[in-house]
């Protein structure tokens, strides 16, 4: 005669199997919300989709709103994804750039022996997420990895900023306009100089804006298709950033960035 299970462990079982049923339930409501995004799904939609009853979507659709993962707009009455949701794919997103740069990063931090960021835009700001030191006595650690500024401060930040449309740079640069004066007494007037300089020359140029004596070049860094993703810069004391040693710093840049962006690279 077979062993027979200890009392109470068919209903452990049939626990957890209701709770992985329930998870895949979640996760199929989730996926339905967002093929549907744009203009958002009711409710009845919802269950029918998902082949559950409207009191179970419900609820469920509750647990998720609570976690930020939807939004439900009252209005409407439709569904909608949450900025959960918005902050893990970011997230996923700066650990792709990362890898994929990291090579570029050390390279030029190697070959121009100073400090290099890799940077992407977060909504009106710029945010560092990588850095490694080159091997100067002196180091220009103008950003910590996670730290933000507004768009255009800084020299990967005017990169980012100056690459989009020119009617969301005008928008950007009066919404980050108070924030500007935290940052050497900037203006928006000074941030257009940057951007033009950045237009000119194809890669931006700025100077103590963190760090006092300390100066900032950038570059773009592309996808596939062309469009602007990232910013490269290099930062060093003003005496290694003449006029000769920007061009050598801007080219060592561009090289490494081509060799990673490459189809092969």
């Amino acid at each position: 005669m077979p062993p027979q299970a200890p009392i109470g462990a068919d209903q452990e079982t049939k626990k957890s199997q209701r709770g992985v049923q329930s998870i895949h339930r979640a996760i199929g409501l989730l996926r339905t919300v967002v093929s549907h995004n744009e203009r958002g799904i009711s409710l009845a939609a919802l269950a029918r989709e998902c082949d559950l009853h409207v009191a179970t979507a419900r609820r469920m659709l509750g647990a998720l709103e609570n976690e930020g993962l939807i939004n439900y707009d009252p209005v409407t009455k439709l569904y909608h994804l949450g900025i959960e949701l918005f902050y893990f794919g970011a997230a996923a997103y700066q650990f792709q750039m990362r890898d994929r740069y990291r090579l570029a990063l050390e390279r030029i931090a190697q070959r121009t022996e100073d400090t290099a960021f890799l940077l992407v835009r977060s909504g009106n700001d710029a945010l560092v997420i990588d850095r490694v030191e080159g091997a100067f006595p002196i180091r220009t650690l103008t950003h910590e990895v996670g730290q933000r500024s507004p768009l255009g401060m800084g020299a990967g930040s005017t990169v980012l900023l100056a690459s989009l449309p020119e009617k969301k740079i005008r928008a950007i640069i009066q919404a980050n306009k108070r924030r500007y004066a935290q940052y050497k007494n900037s203006t928006m007037e000074d941030v257009w100089m940057l951007i033009e300089h950045y237009r000119k020359h194809g890669y931006s140029l700025t100077g103590g804006v963190f760090i006092p004596e300390a100066v900032g070049l950038g570059r773009a860094v592309h996808d596939a298709s062309g469009e602007v993703v990232a910013a490269i810069s290099v930062a060093a004391i003003k005496q290694r950033m003449d006029l000769e040693r920007r061009e050598v710093v801007a080219e060592i840049i561009k090289q490494e960035i081509e060799a990673i962006e490459k189809p092969n690279g």
